[in-house]
């Protein structure tokens, strides 16, 4: 028999409740980044990322949490593995196609005399802060 935590049934509804809350703002915020500019895209991205990276951990503390697997049906953990499962195949396959397509973007806009060339090592040992 397990010992359940009395506040365990608060700290779930406030974590759901959290997420609720988040996923409304960012409903709404979909219409702005229609008309957004590539910084205001990029910052778009970086929250979504925090926030992935925020339910992922939390998947990972609470599957971890011996309430939680030495209770939950088997049905539900096939769901959670399966969703998450196909979770990291869709964001890894995104990542490679971004990272791959980033690459050679690159290469082209090196090629094409775009960018800077990089400082030779000597020369990234002097630099500093203060200059």
């Amino acid at each position: 028999m397990y010992r359940v935590d009395p506040d365990l049934i608060k700290r779930l509804e406030a974590w759901v409740e959290d997420q609720k809350r988040f996923l409304e703002y960012s409903k709404l915020s979909l219409k702005e980044l229609e008309k957004a500019d590539r910084l205001t895209l990029i910052i778009a991205a970086r929250t979504a990322c925090a926030q992935i990276l925020r339910t992922i951990k939390g998947f990972e503390n609470w599957l971890q949490n011996p309430v939680v697997i030495g209770l939950m049906p088997y049905e539900m953990a096939k769901e959670v593995q399966e969703k998450l499962w196909q979770i990291m195949v869709e964001v890894t396959n995104f990542d490679i196609k971004h990272t791959s397509e980033y690459k050679d973007f690159l290469k082209k806009v090196i090629e094409e005399g775009r960018v800077l060339p990089p400082f030779p090592p000597e020369e990234r040992r002097r630099l500093t802060y203060t200059r």
